[in-house]
């Protein structure tokens, strides 16, 4: 199945040229009539259209700076067209401090729906001379108004607030007929040299709107499933086909997009998901991006997720790596990340870190080798996803003698080296937590199984019903006290989410952002986990031990990992001791390199800022690797 490629991609799609040769022929788009939206098409947008504006307020630009303050969305209901959705851009430390974000709420109580007829609906005539454009093959005019100067509709006029000084607007169609009007709000105006990237953008959210819900009414009309693929689109993308390919190695295809992206110029494939089985009926599943050309470091890059969390968490790191670098890049999600990597028929027992460390990530390496055998990899983890590379290198011969497998990668066959982003060697978090330290104390006289059950009842939430995990979403809800709808969570802040700051510890995380961790990163982990590192962190020996208490994967690390590897470490990071950069320092290794920057934890791979900056020593490191 391939995506027919449109002519959308020339300059004529920036001017939006409307040349015809039988121009006198041509219908004045004030005559041009408005359907109504089918009524089928309608309750499916209802459930779908604060997406619209949730993403639209989420666009940065090339350099990551936030385009809108506000946005909002009208939909053609019968005649006439009215605003049903508003969505405003913010950050978590404005919420805390004002506690309310004047204008939006006020415009959207107070907005009255207005005829299609009405001469002064601008709206309304942008989206007849859309018509007119998208019946000649064009995406429709994205439109600039200045709203201080221009002629605005009364009724709209005297919603605006100071802050309310440019719109920018789209037409939106579904089954090529238009459903209503897109429109991005900011306070100052759009530089002339960031106006075409932003056309850009709006164009491929324009595609992935259209067929996202024409491909969701045609299937089964999943409303979270295409609340989610509009939200999560990559918008510094444009998709330019789609793919079903086969794999000798599994029975299910693999979706692979070939895309353009605007941010860097460049055409590159992403191919997911591949799936590999490890042990018990378990599996993990890889994705990848490969841009048009690659580098001639002879390298690929394998990319893992911390703790809790998915691999779309690192999408930004890899796509600097692969598209700006020529890197070909893999993002790993462990067992128990999807029903894709769980077992057809349940276990009663969970997973444990052993088994990322023991049975994922050497699977992975063979799959990875035996696709290209004349790359070496560079394994890049971040928090948890540093610590399974490094426990793996260091603790590799008490593995293999445990395990009976002698067949297992050897490190230095398969590993160029390291890349290791505010992974900690044990658990000593920095909390503020009252009673935290009468807790360690406490917990250390308990049985193991005593503190297990303990946990579990406090929160317990399970894929497979025989599967004991706990889901990080729910969870957060039940400590905060959150509404079931993270959307509206998102986007209506209380100060209670300051609670997660020291787990994000990125202090310009937006609702958008903030949205993408909890509905596509955030995921499912398994007790027998989160017993280990919770063990560790109540620990008295700052260890970090195998679930059975046979290996110490901490003391193996400090006193055998000797491959290449580069340390970095986020400098208001509360999760990785301070004193693990000592342990960092001293390694066996000849070839170790330490760098900070001010981030915390999770906001190290979100910044646009350090992330580009980190990428630039990554590379070079990596290319002066041997």
């Amino acid at each position: 199945m391939a995506l027919e490629e449109t002519p959308f991609w020339d300059d004529r799609m920036i001017k939006n040229s409307t040349r015809d040769s039988n121009k006198s022929l041509m219908v004045s788009p004030e005559k041009i009539f408005i359907f109504p939206v089918p009524k089928s098409t309608y309750s499916f947008l209802e459930n779908i259209w604060q997406s619209f504006t949730n993403k639209l307020v989420s666009l940065v630009d090339f350099d990551d700076e936030p385009i809108f303050n506000f946005s909002i969305f009208e939909v053609i209901d019968q005649d006439q067209l009215k605003i049903v959705a508003t969505a405003t851009h913010f950050k978590l430390r404005e919420i805390a401090e004002r506690r309310k974000i004047p204008g939006i709420d006020e415009y959207m109580k107070k907005a009255r729906p207005i005829h299609l007829s009405d001469p002064r609906n601008e709206s309304a005539r942008f989206i007849q001379k859309s018509i007119i454009d998208f019946n000649k093959g064009l995406r429709p005019e994205v439109t600039f108004v200045n709203l201080k100067e221009e002629e605005i509709h009364p009724e709209k006029k005297i919603l605006l607030s100071e802050t309310m000084n440019h719109a920018v607007g789209i037409p939106l169609f579904v089954n090529e007929n238009p459903i209503g009007i897109l429109w991005g709000i900011s306070k100052d105006p759009i530089p002339e040299e960031k106006v075409r990237p932003l056309i850009l953008q709006l164009y491929s959210l324009f595609d992935v709107i259209e067929f996202v819900i024409a491909r969701e009414m045609e299937t089964g009309s999943d409303f979270y499933i295409a609340q989610k693929n509009i939200e999560k689109a990559d918008t510094l993308s444009n998709s330019r086909n789609l793919f079903y390919t086969t794999t000798k190695d599994q029975k299910e295809p693999v979706t692979s997009i070939i895309f353009k992206s605007h941010q860097y110029n460049i055409e590159y494939r992403m191919d997911a998901s591949f799936i590999i089985p490890t042990t018990e009926g378990y599996a993990v599943s890889v994705k990848s991006f490969i841009p048009e050309k690659l580098n001639t470091t002879g390298k690929n890059l394998l990319l893992i997720p911390g703790f809790f969390c998915r691999r779309s968490v690192m999408d930004k790191l890899a796509k600097e790596l692969a598209l700006k670098y020529g890197y070909r890049v893999f993002l790993m999600d462990m067992r128990g990340r999807s029903r894709q990597t769980m077992p057809k028929h349940g276990k009663k027992e969970g997973w444990t870190v052993d088994n990322y460390i023991q049975d994922d990530f050497p699977e992975v390496l063979r799959w990875i080798r035996w696709h290209h055998p004349s790359e070496r990899t560079v394994v890049v983890g971040h928090s948890m996803g540093g610590m399974i590379p490094r426990f793996y290198i260091s603790s590799y011969d008490e593995i293999k003698e445990q395990k009976e497998e002698f067949n297992l990668p050897k490190p230095e066959d398969y590993i160029a080296g390291i890349v290791s982003i505010t992974s900690p060697n044990y658990i000593s978090l920095k909390s503020n937590f009252i009673g935290l330290d009468t807790l360690k104390k406490g917990f250390n006289l308990l049985p193991h199984k005593m503190i297990s059950d303990m946990i579990l009842s406090m929160a317990s939430f399970s894929m497979q019903a025989t599967i004991q995990t706990i889901d990080l979403k729910k969870f957060f809800k039940l400590i905060l006290n959150l509404h079931s709808s993270l959307r509206s969570f998102s986007y209506n802040i209380g100060t209670k989410v300051l609670t997660i700051k020291d787990f994000v510890g990125y202090k310009e995380i937006t609702p958008p952002e903030w949205y993408f961790l909890m509905e596509d990163v955030f995921c499912e982990e398994s007790v027998s986990v989160i017993m280990q590192f919770f063990q560790s962190q109540i620990s008295n020996e700052k260890s970090f031990w195998s679930n059975d208490g046979k290996i110490n994967y901490t003391e193996n690390f400090i006193k055998n990992f000797n491959l290449p590897i580069y340390s970095v470490v986020g400098t208001v990071d509360k999760i990785v001791p301070e004193e693990t950069l000592d342990d960092l320092a001293n390694l066996p290794s000849e070839n170790k390199v330490v760098t900070k920057y001010e981030q915390g934890h999770l906001g190290i791979i979100f910044h646009g800022e350090t992330v580009r900056k980190m990428c630039i020593g990554i590379n070079d490191w990596i290319s002066a690797l041997k």
